[in-house]
């Protein structure tokens, strides 16, 4: 694992889905909470954090890194994660990492079920309009970086199904094995039933802690640039410009 001075006192929140998830990593123990709150997210995420500092004794200026679910996921719910973690970042002059939300939702399972085997892992979840997000990886206990990721990408139901049938060739013809978690049993079952090893789960906020250990030097500051969501539409990006644009517009010329 590559950490660079790893941090001691870590937080780590994720937005992305139903699920609001915090965690805390101080002392090397873990402090966390998981509700279910669609929709609440924005009402939920600061006293969560709160009631996690007061746990562990500390305030916010004591955290080292704040690491935050970037989506894929809800338009509306990844956008409440960067937004409070611009704040956090500024109020306690605190380093902030994106880290995937796919990849929040692989690590732990895949670690759990992977042992001591080479794994091929794929992170799914539903992103509506009948498409899914998609995500790939590896992890190898046996090597240097045992733990590593691809980009994130959108895609149809034909395609991650075809995707699928080639890494189950793949695996096949190399002795490897293949672990598929995501949020699709209900949206997609013929895809999740297809699967040897398929988990239904959701990103959580106790894995990012980890995966920040191990991208901690990817870290940024806000004079080097603000906490992004990833969007993989390019029509709802566009869509939240065009409004950025309009209202800097109307402040500029109120009359």
């Amino acid at each position: 694992m590559v950490i660079d001075s790893a941090p001691q006192t870590l937080l780590a929140l994720d937005t992305s889905t139903a699920n609001c998830s915090v965690a805390l990593l101080h002392q090397q123990e873990i402090y966390a909470i998981h509700e279910m709150t669609p929709q609440q997210h924005a009402h939920r995420i600061l006293p969560m954090i709160d009631e996690l500092l007061q746990q562990a004794g500390i305030d916010g200026s004591q955290i080292d890194l704040i690491a935050f679910g970037e989506g894929p996921g809800a338009f509306t719910g990844i956008r409440i994660a960067a937004g409070v973690v611009q704040g956090l970042a500024l109020g306690w002059n605190t380093p902030f990492l994106a880290i995937s939300s796919l990849e929040a939702m692989a690590y732990q399972l895949v670690k759990a079920e992977a042992g001591n085997q080479a794994v091929i892992w794929v992170a799914l979840m539903d992103a509506r309009m009948n498409e899914l997000y998609w995500q790939q990886g590896t992890f190898n206990p046996n090597i240097s970086v045992p733990w590593q990721a691809e980009v994130c990408q959108l895609l149809s139901p034909l395609a991650v199904n075809e995707r699928l049938m080639d890494l189950q060739q793949q695996v096949q013809a190399s002795g490897q094995v293949m672990i598929v978690v995501g949020d699709i049993e209900k949206a997609y079952p013929e895809i999740a039933q297809a699967q040897a090893l398929y988990h239904d789960t959701l990103p959580n906020a106790h894995a990012m802690l980890r995966l920040a250990q191990q991208y901690y030097p990817n870290r940024l500051g806000l004079e080097q640039g603000l906490p992004m969501p990833l969007y993989l539409r390019n029509e709802v990006a566009e869509t939240i410009e065009q409004r950025q644009a309009r209202r800097i517009m109307e402040e500029n010329n109120p009359n």
